[in-house]
């Protein structure tokens, strides 16, 4: 059945905002965007009066499975302490019996209520592949390797070898070179996207430029220290790109601690970078330099990484967070970032915008009386407490 969702402000994100615009749909798919003027007549109304309409939302980045760890990221935001925190972290998942699925789920729950259609989970747990079955929301999940010396690469290495799945590195500061460099190949046989953090701590670069730091310390404390490892000298997407992990399909989230150079060489490969101001924020690790991203052109998602990091999953508070801590980006284009960019970064060329082919995942926003030249600031200002509701779920 053809149906015309008509609104006071429709927002395509690949087009200009449209006034008392219209959405033509069509067994959930989109079949044309514009004026209630173009499109009265062609199927059954459905009016939502004092509405914005635009695409459902984007989560790139998300540990599901570390939901049941809320009690993290509640505290305080910690001041540069990740190494600490990823030691609290481990130290809770050790002694905890919960495997995170049942609090994942409630969490993916609260991301569907939000208007999220689609969120990257990474796991450690291959179980954790089971939180999104059957779930609204479409979760691409990968299954994270963890190996710094050569002995645990090995083993992660077998691990990988075992999966049916897809699988990722977790970060330059803990995976050997060698699993690095097998999981990206893996990931590039199965013309999969390969999610990496990359840069989140001035700790990994350290680590990274002479060895010292405190990530030194805490790996040498855990016995995986192994003398292996030689300092590359050199920034996280330096040392990636010169191991040749670093291309069109590879999704570095974080992203804090780069370079211009590097953000330049992200952008010559055309790599996709996933920005978490949430995490980074609560972790105490800075912001991502990104102006320069957008300047240079850089295809920019969002995400909201974990409980255990943020005290919120919530993409809206992702996008007021980013604009408060940039106060000088065009609301237009962090709106993007969490629609077509994060569906770009994903590589789910029928999500992120309303246009004709598109699938009907379309959600509305409670904003009465705003107009078509104010939604963008609206939204992107909103936050958690946003009234939201699906129109369609294809």
């Amino acid at each position: 059945m053809l149906l015309v969702h008509r609104a006071p402000v429709v927002l395509p994100i690949s087009a200009p905002p449209i006034s008392d615009g219209a959405i033509l749909t069509d067994a959930g798919f989109i079949v044309e965007v514009g004026s209630y003027a173009q499109l009265r007549g062609r199927g059954q109304v459905r009016d939502h009066e004092g509405a914005i309409l635009l695409p459902a939302l984007i989560n790139c980045h998300a540990h599901l499975e570390l939901s049941h760890l809320a009690v993290l990221g509640q505290r305080q935001p910690l001041q540069g302490d990740m190494t600490g925190w990823i030691g609290e972290l481990l130290a809770a998942r050790q002694h905890s019996a919960d495997d995170g699925s049942s609090a994942g789920r409630l969490a993916l729950d609260a991301l569907h209520e939000q208007g999220v259609a689609l969120v990257a989970d990474i796991g450690n747990l291959p179980g954790s592949a089971k939180i999104g079955e059957g779930h609204p929301v479409a979760v691409h999940f990968f299954l994270e390797m963890l190996g710094f010396s050569q002995h645990s690469a090995a083993n992660a290495l077998a691990r990988m070898q075992e999966s049916q799945g897809d699988c990722t590195s977790h970060a330059p500061y803990s995976n050997h070179a060698r699993l690095l460099v097998a999981a990206k190949q893996r990931a590039n046989s199965r013309n999969r996207i390969f999610p990496i953090h990359v840069a989140e701590s001035r700790a990994e670069i350290d680590l990274l430029l002479d060895g010292s730091g405190p990530l030194r310390s805490f790996i040498e404390e855990r016995g995986f220290w192994d003398g292996s490892f030689v300092p590359p000298g050199c920034g996280a997407v330096t040392y990636l790109d010169r191991l040749g992990i670093i291309d069109d399909k590879t999704l570095c989230v974080h992203c804090v601690h780069v370079t211009d150079e590097e953000i330049a060489l992200l952008a010559a490969r055309q790599a996709r970078v996933c920005l978490c101001p949430g995490s980074n924020r609560q972790l105490g690790v800075g912001r991502a330099p990104v102006e320069k991203m957008v300047r240079s052109g850089l295809v920019l998602g969002l995400g909201t990484d974990s409980l255990a990091s943020n005290p919120q999953l919530s993409i809206w508070e992702e996008m007021r967070l980013l604009r408060e801590d940039h106060p000088q980006l065009a609301p237009a284009t962090v709106l993007a970032m969490a629609t077509r960019g994060g569906a770009q970064c994903l590589a789910a060329g029928d999500s992120g915008e309303l246009a004709p082919g598109r699938r009907a995942d379309i959600i509305a926003a409670h904003a009465q009386g705003i107009t078509a030249g104010k939604a963008d600031d609206f939204l992107t200002n909103a936050g958690k407490n946003l009234r939201v509701r699906w129109v369609e779920e294809a």
